[in-house]
């Protein structure tokens, strides 16, 4: 005659491996989310590498730079250095 466990022990058994399970999502979707945000950043550094290369090239490009990346600087003097490096033929203050 077999003994069967009591309620709360099998609770407690099943309490503990969906612990187990949660943590296994939890890291794994931790591990999707960092893979996500690499590839993103991977995505937006050939972007901008691919914007860069052209930029001398493509006057309508140009333009657009112009027009819209002094709203993404920011204040600092490192950010409007950069501008400069980009139009050295611009104005210093072009925000």
């Amino acid at each position: 005659m077999s003994q069967s466990r009591p309620p709360d022990d099998k609770v407690k058994e099943l309490a503990k491996k969906k612990a187990q399970l949660d943590a296994q999502i939890a890291t794994l979707d931790a591990r999707r989310r960092l893979s996500q945000k690499k590839n993103e950043d991977r995505l937006k550094w050939l972007l901008g590498t691919l914007v860069f290369d052209n930029l001398s090239a493509e006057p309508a490009l140009q333009s657009i730079v112009r027009r819209d990346l002094p709203e993404r600087l920011t204040q600092r003097d490192r950010d409007r250095g950069l501008w400069q490096i980009l139009f050295p033929d611009a104005q210093e203050d072009r925000s």
